[in-house]
């Protein structure tokens, strides 16, 4: 085992991801470090809404009752996230980035944000419908379900009833 531990080291060591400098992954660790998540006050409702249509998202139903987030960078909008809160669920929505920061982290860096508010508000399942993001959202714990096992609160919403194509992934985390 400490062998294979030696090799792995070395392989990475030879690619520069074990090298004191480290480029790629210091600058992305930097950049996660200094972007911050705030509401989506009114007056960041139009780069929000702008980044989600820049992203092919809906953006038809999110009135202001829709509880959007923005991902800020130095003041830009550079990420999205929305929930609808319910009981003790909520629908996870509107997640987008912006396309010349994307696979970068920015992403798992809005949801995992999203999930803290999400677990603050004592929300304890998190669903949501994609047509395009299945496999990341998998990667970050959400598992595929039956529409028949979404919560009648999910399936009352505009997301769900007209918004998103019966054809769209549902999928679900539990937050512990």
């Amino acid at each position: 085992m400490l062998q294979r531990h030696h090799c792995f080291r070395l392989l990475l060591k030879l690619n520069g991801a074990v090298s004191k400098e480290r480029p790629l992954f210091t600058a992305i660790m930097h950049s996660l470090t200094h972007y911050k998540m705030v509401p989506g006050e009114p007056a960041l409702r139009p780069a929000i809404l702008a980044l989600l249509g820049e992203n092919d998202l809906p953006v038809v139903d999110l009135d202001e009752s829709k509880v959007l987030f923005a991902c800020l960078d130095n003041d830009e909008v550079i990420g999205t996230g929305g929930l609808e809160f319910f009981k003790d669920c909520a629908l996870l929505r509107s997640v987008s980035v912006k396309k010349d920061v994307q696979k970068t982290g920015l992403g798992k860096f809005i949801v995992d944000e999203l999930e803290k508010i999400a677990k603050g508000k004592r929300i304890n399942r998190l669903y949501l419908l994609t047509t395009t993001a299945e496999d990341f959202f998998t990667k970050l714990g959400y598992k595929t379900i039956d529409r028949e096992e979404l919560p009648i609160e999910i399936k009352n919403t505009t997301e769900f009833t007209s918004v998103c194509p019966s054809t769209a992934s549902v999928l679900r985390k539990l937050l512990l």
